[in-house]
């Protein structure tokens, strides 16, 4: 495997930072296509390289991913591709029933059942047979899937990269947001009192979506999903100083009228059933609560810039995806590469004067260059890896090139 370059520690003057929402499996895929395509766009800007990052949920695993060196390129080559050498990935990591929490709960099934027996038999007319099943709901188990192999995953990934597991050895400033679910406050691993949990741990724990993964005990303490709270945490970068910072949220509710006017179909969602009514209310909460933290922020922090990217209203694509599939992922990174590409081009002059203030720029020619994809991204950091690994390949072509020319040159004179 080839040397890791080192990478630069951000200057102290800089105050860049990335604030990533989650999404499950889906906002990790679309957050990938997004930064790559922020990143070929705005000149000066390194999404590997950022002085400060905050990850909620799915936004965990690419943030810390990030602030351990990986590109979003690599990245892509990971989950999209998984080409990348030595880091082949399962997607079936995600999907992992949780037996050992099927096993605890159900051997507290007779002890359960004992109790809930015993209660009706004292008071028969106070405890019915609906309230001694309910006694018995403390014997279901508290997620379906189980997310220690994903923190066992990235602890392979950040060693890999030559980065390791501990906050306080990054080059730069991570934090991952999870929710007490005692206290039901949230607590922000990597800063101060909280960066001696381990990276992988906290993002199990941002990560644990209640009702599908287990809540995650730390010290004592159980953590769910720090997405129940607020749905990016972007305070968390402004409060440490960031003056510009560039914010991703995958999951938005659809706007079906607005479909309907472009010309697609869109039946009531209503006809989806549970599942589609389910996620535009969970989608709806999420996004209502965003905007009114938008909003605040720009009177609590008038000196500093937040940049919001999302899917627009009317993409039918993010909103019926399955948020756990990964059958379609290179669909979706494309789509989401080439959403970002459209929305920083619509928005290049509001963009324009907010970067400048900052030491960047948009770069007009990448954004108006046809055809560009985020595959011939991918493309092309396969074959910088190739040339790395095989120098002497390289050196053989350049001396074929070179003897070719020569004889031109002769043939001319």
């Amino acid at each position: 495997m080839p040397a890791v370059p080192s990478i630069p520690r951000p200057p102290v003057d800089s105050r860049l930072g990335l604030a990533l929402a989650g999404g499950g499996p889906l906002g990790i895929i679309y957050e990938i296509g997004a930064l790559q395509a922020l990143e070929e766009a705005i000149a000066g800007l390194a999404c590997h390289n950022l002085p400060r990052y905050v990850g909620v949920s799915a936004g965990a695993v690419i943030a810390a991913s990030l602030a351990n060196g990986y590109r979003p390129v690599e990245l892509g080559r990971i989950f999209i591709n998984n080409d990348l050498p030595d880091h082949a990935l399962d997607p079936g990591v995600f999907l992992r029933p949780a037996f050992r929490e099927y096993a605890r709960r159900l051997g507290r099934l007779p002890r359960l059942s004992l109790e809930a027996t015993g209660r009706w038999l004292r008071h028969p007319l106070d405890s019915g047979p609906l309230q001694a099943l309910a006694h018995l709901s403390q014997a279901l188990p508290a997620g379906v899937f189980d997310n220690e192999p994903i923190r066992r995953e990235l602890v392979r990934f950040f060693a890999l990269r030559g980065g390791g597991d501990d906050f306080r050895d990054l080059r730069t400033h991570l934090n991952i947001v999870a929710v007490d679910l005692d206290s039901g406050e949230p607590v922000v691993f990597g800063g101060a009192g909280q960066d001696h949990v381990p990276i992988s741990r906290a993002v199990q724990a941002s990560s644990a979506l209640p009702g599908l993964y287990p809540p995650v005990e730390i010290e004592g303490r159980y953590y769910v999903d720090g997405a129940l709270v607020k749905t990016l945490h972007a305070s968390v970068a402004l409060e440490a100083g960031v003056d510009l910072l560039f914010c991703i949220n995958p999951i938005v509710p659809i706007d079906a009228d607005h479909v309907a006017r472009a010309g697609h179909s869109a039946p009531h969602l209503s006809d989806g059933g549970l599942p589609v009514v389910m996620s535009q209310a969970f989608r709806s909460l999420i996004h209502s609560r965003l905007g009114a933290g938008m909003a605040r922020y720009q009177s609590l922090y008038p000196g500093a810039d937040v940049l919001l990217f999302e899917p627009e209203r009317a993409d039918a694509m993010m909103f019926f995806s399955n948020v756990f599939s990964f059958n379609n992922r290179d669909r979706v990174c494309e789509h989401a590469y080439q959403a970002m590409r459209r929305d920083l081009w619509r928005r290049r002059r509001e963009l324009a004067p907010v970067l400048a203030r900052h030491g960047l720029a948009l770069d007009e020619a990448v954004l108006q260059a046809p055809g560009r994809r985020f595959a011939d991204s991918l493309a092309a950091h396969r074959g910088l890896d190739r040339r790395r690994r095989h120098p002497r390949l390289v050196s053989n072509r350049l001396h074929t090139t070179l003897d070719r020319l020569q004889g031109w040159l002769q043939l001319e004179n």
